[in-house]
């Protein structure tokens, strides 16, 4: 099937000064979830996982790079709900809510995570749930989500939560893997982004170096890669 959202799409609409953003977010670093499989998840349910996995792999699907879910994006999206960011802190929520524009910032009564978890769980409730979906039903879904209008159940902006959604997923993708995405460098490898080697500067006078240099992230490991994402199940509901 043709993707709706493809790489390209993707690429365009996070742009460099997208990526840039993401290095630097300010969330705690992957090596303080070395056992990041072995925890309960932080923030989301196992269900709420399981539509952020499909979701995300509609934006971006397995090819020649990983899909979102294969590179950590879901386990990235969980610990930024979580943190200070996700949980609101320096938003003002107190009201009144006259009508903004995008360019005055956060206009909801609600956190970050409240937009996204509140999301996830009234369009599964209004079904069918995205992960009980074929492929073509899952980006058709998506699509119809990127589209609409009405309040999710009655409650959740949607154009609001899609947007979020979808940055939350390129954040994911292009972050620096201390922050559980971008596993084993898929963003960078895919874009030919060096990485952070201005961290090592042992290495600025080595000349066997290749050029360009393989991507190498803050924590870097030796063999280049990080913490895998934990497995997420397809198809079916869970409960936790």
């Amino acid at each position: 099937m043709t993707h709706i959202f493809s790489r390209r799409a993707i690429l365009q609409s996070a742009g460099a000064s997208g990526v840039a953003a993401a290095i630097g977010l300010t969330s705690a670093p992957r090596h303080a979830f070395a056992q990041a499989d072995a925890r309960p998840w932080a923030i989301l349910t196992d269900t709420q996982a399981r539509w952020l996995a499909a979701a995300c792999d509609v934006f971006i699907p397995e090819d020649d790079y990983p899909s979102a879910s294969q590179a950590g994006v879901v386990d990235f999206i969980d610990l930024q709900m979580a943190t200070d960011y996700g949980q609101g802190a320096g938003l003002y929520l107190q009201g009144p809510f006259p009508a903004g524009t995008p360019e005055q910032g956060w206009q909801l009564d609600m956190t970050p995570a409240e937009l996204l978890l509140g999301g996830i769980d009234a369009h599964i409730a209004e079904g069918p749930a995205l992960f009980d979906l074929d492929e073509t039903g899952r980006a058709d879904a998506i699509r119809a989500l990127s589209e609409r209008t009405q309040p999710i159940g009655g409650g959740t902006p949607a154009t609001d939560f899609f947007t979020l959604l979808h940055s939350l997923t390129n954040e994911g993708y292009f972050a620096d893997p201390i922050y559980l995405g971008n596993y084993d460098y898929a963003g960078w490898r895919m874009v030919g982004f060096p990485g952070a080697h201005a961290y090592y500067t042992e290495r600025v006078d080595d000349a066997s170096i290749s050029t360009p240099p393989p991507p190498m992230g803050i924590a870097h490991q030796p063999n280049g890669r990080s913490t895998p994402p934990r497995p997420i199940p397809q198809g079916g509901r869970a409960d936790g």
